[in-house]
């Protein structure tokens, strides 16, 4: 008998043994669920002789765990049936070659053609037992009786796909096989599978074979799909792959053309629009019913293939389009100004756009929204939400702004040029709640020129409620200081952050002298965060003075007055400058901690500061050392949730002037986490001492920790903390800089900022 091999299917059926695959087992009746345990370790027992090819003893074992089973007995009083009896294989495999997927669920229900009645029985662990014995008998050379087994173990629940794992492994090895002799036991199974006599004239085909084996696999998935009692296990997802591997139609059926549109419908909306636009190149029934789908409210485009003539028509035919956001506008020839029309007027329902441009000195960016030939001009739009990056012209956003002035929550500028500030010079936005502004990075943008005027800017945005600025050099205005009523401005803002690229201006010109380009807090305000280290833009966002003319030393502002901020519900507070000393941060803080609000904080630690020298001219005492739980202890068992502290070392050494070497100390830190009960995320940047690496494992084994960001460990180190941390439960991060901060202009829409 001559079979030729065929290629492997990756997924392999259980073998044998205990397996445990099922989502739920089977309600356990009392004599059940006191023998469960006795039948899982026969066949653990089992397992064992199996592999050292006791099967002998392996048989009865299984056979008895089988026995356990309490099931109604099978036969109606006749014995046992053969193993291996034909008339049994051949009625199933009669059924299996019918080409009705149901037949064999019908057979498997019936009595054998030879009156036998046989059993049924819903426990998972009884199949489990039967596949362990069909197992043993195929690794002992006994093909008929394993296959004969593996339909047993269908008739005894054609719902489970144990037993058609277990049938297809068996002919899958079986048509493997190279040449095989007619009277040997390979060659008897295949042609007792292929319902021949095992003396028949010629040698049954591959081909034959491979087609039995997978009518027989289309069987069990159709069945088990259709009569399945519970979730899929293990046994069901190998049947579903050992159909896709022999190309069978169940498991390569279309969808489209099997469940009904708003099943479908369903499934589309929860869909990225990188895995629409494949859909739309499955087949003509796939594309129009993704074109026509309302999946398309959220729509992100990176690269496109061809977008001189497919894109217009891609947007015509989605008008329902809310969110659109485009990578790179100029890979979308977006710099013709009515492309870029079509989807500010063609989209009636847009309600947010997000626009990205790669600037190049070889293709600077020229859109005009005045319309074109093919566009019709509108005056109003209704934009909630626009972001654009790397817009350096003032014209195309300026014109974006006009046309939804009335409607914009949301307004991101990122990567933007210096003149940005002329932008909101002749706009109100009274609607806009979120104002977010970044410097750009393109040659022609340099610090020095980069001003941002905040007059305008705060006039613009009366109803303000978050900000974010970074990369500026800012101020209020050129021309005159701020007004006295500048107080009232900005009543409802909620979140200021001040990213690390910002800088203060100060105008020498005015003997009227404030510093600062913010208009003073309200109490709404909930979270500061001044992310830079330079001192001069927290004196400014914190710091006023009455004085004729500016200080020489910046640092003389802190003899000035603190605007009498009342903060009480400011619950983030983050100062990465050291600019602030613990006396100014009780009067900053107090409000809010008396009022158990403030959750997160995160400072550097102040300078050490030497004392004056005495009467001779030589200094006295030690320089004073910060020490948190002392300095800082109005925040004694306060609601603080996450910590972070910058640049500390409490080592003092007596013999150095500044009272510190290279050595490290951070106990004094560690004791001062004691006086916050319900702290979980610590941030740790004391700086590149040595011994700083074992701090911060000793912080990952305190109780209660739950995260911690840091950037000093690396190669062993890091693989050590990494491991000791997930024994602890404890999340570790590598940040650089300082804690997670500030916001999301657009929180619906990941990876829009």
């Amino acid at each position: 008998m001559q079979i030729t091999t065929t290629s492997d299917m990756d997924p392999t059926p259980p073998t044998s043994g205990i397996i445990a695959p099922f989502q739920q087992e089977a309600p356990s009746d009392g004599p059940y669920g006191e023998l469960k345990a006795e039948i899982e370790a026969s066949l653990a027992e089992a397992k064992k002789h199996v592999e050292e090819e006791q099967f002998s003893q392996a048989l009865r074992t299984i056979l008895g765990a089988v026995n356990k089973c309490p099931c109604e007995p099978a036969g109606e009083g006749k014995l046992r049936h053969a193993k291996d009896k034909a008339c049994h294989i051949a009625q199933c495999m009669l059924a299996v070659n019918s080409g009705d997927p149901f037949a064999l669920y019908q057979v498997a229900n019936t009595p054998c053609t030879c009156g036998y009645r046989w059993l049924s029985c819903t426990r998972p662990l009884h199949a489990v037992a039967l596949d362990a014995l069909a197992d043993c008998l195929d690794k002992a050379g006994q093909y008929i009786a394993a296959f004969a087994t593996a339909l047993a173990t269908i008739r005894l629940d054609p719902a489970s796909a144990v037993g058609y794992c277990r049938g297809a492994r068996i002919i899958r090895y079986l048509l493997r096989c190279t040449p095989l002799p007619p009277n040997s036991a390979k060659g008897r199974a295949v042609a007792v599978v292929l319902n021949e006599a095992s003396g028949a004239v010629g040698a049954p085909s591959a081909v034959l074979l491979r087609g039995t084996l997978g009518r027989f696999v289309q069987s069990g998935l159709r069945i088990t799909d259709r009569y399945r009692r519970g979730p899929k296990d293990t046994y069901n997802v190998v049947l579903q792959r050992m159909a896709y591997h022999l190309k069978c139609d169940t498991a390569l059926r279309d969808p489209v053309k099997e469940f009904p549109r708003e099943v479908l419908g369903m499934v589309f909306s929860h869909l990225s629009t990188a895995d629409l636009l494949k859909c739309l190149r499955v087949n003509k029934q796939w594309n129009l019913l993704a074109i026509q789908d309302d999946s398309w409210n959220d729509l992100r485009l990176t690269r496109p293939g061809s977008p001189r003539h497919h894109f217009a028509n891609f947007l015509q035919q989605h008008q329902g389009i809310k969110s659109l956001v485009i990578s790179d506008a100029s890979d979308f020839h977006l710099k013709m100004g009515h492309r870029f029309s079509q989807i500010v007027f063609g989209l009636p329902q847009l309600d947010r756009l997000c626009i990205g441009f790669e600037y190049s000195p070889s293709r600077p960016l020229t859109v005009d929204l005045g319309g074109s030939k093919r566009t019709t001009p509108r005056t109003k739009t209704r934009l909630t939400q626009l972001s654009l990056e790397s817009f350096d012209l003032e014209k195309p956003v300026a014109q974006l702004i006009t046309l939804n002035v009335d409607t914009l929550t949301a307004l991101n500028l990122v990567n933007t040029g210096p003149g940005v500030s002329a932008l909101f010079e002749p706009f109100c936005l009274p609607n806009l709640k979120k104002l977010r502004i970044t410097g750009g990075s393109s040659p022609a943008f340099h610090p020095l020129a980069a001003f941002l005027q905040m007059a305008p800017v705060v006039i613009a945005t009366p109803n303000l409620e978050q900000l974010y600025l970074d990369g500026f050099l800012a101020g209020w205005l050129r021309s005159a200081p701020p007004s006295p009523d500048w107080g009232r401005l900005w009543p409802s803002l909620r979140n200021v952050t001040l990213g690390p690229g910002m800088r203060c201006f100060r105008d020498l010109r005015f003997r009227s002298w404030n510093p600062r380009f913010l208009p003073p807090f309200p109490a709404s305000l909930q979270s500061l965060e001044l992310l830079g280290t330079i001192p001069d833009v927290a004196y400014s966002a914190l710091f006023t003075t009455t004085s004729p003319a500016p200080a020489a030393d910046p640092t003389a502002l802190l003899n000035g007055d603190l605007i009498d901020h009342h903060l009480p519900n400011l619950e983030i507070f983050r100062c990465l400058s050291g600019a602030l000393e613990p006396r100014h941060l009780e009067r900053l803080l107090k409000p809010s901690v008396t009022a158990n609000k403030l959750k997160v904080l995160e400072l550097t630690s102040p300078p050490v500061r030497a004392p004056p020298p005495g009467p001779d001219g030589i200094q006295q005492q030690p320089p004073t050392q910060f020490l948190p739980a002392r300095d800082l202890a109005f925040l004694d068992r306060c609601a603080l949730h996450t910590l972070g502290l910058h640049d500390f070392n409490f080592f003092h050494d007596p013999t150095s002037r500044f009272g510190a070497t290279a050595a490290f100390d951070g106990d004094p830190f560690v004791a001062w986490l004691d006086a916050f009960p319900d702290l979980h995320t610590l941030g740790l940047y004391p700086g590149n001492w040595e011994g700083v690496a074992g701090f911060i494992t000793a912080l990952i084994a305190r109780p209660g920790i739950k995260a911690i960001h840091q950037r000093y460990l690396s190669g062993v180190t890091w693989d050590q903390a990494r491991q000791l941390a997930r024994e602890r439960g404890v999340e570790l991060f590598h940040t650089q800089g300082h804690l997670p901060a500030g916001w999301k202009v657009f929180e619906d829409l990941e990876g829009w900022v």
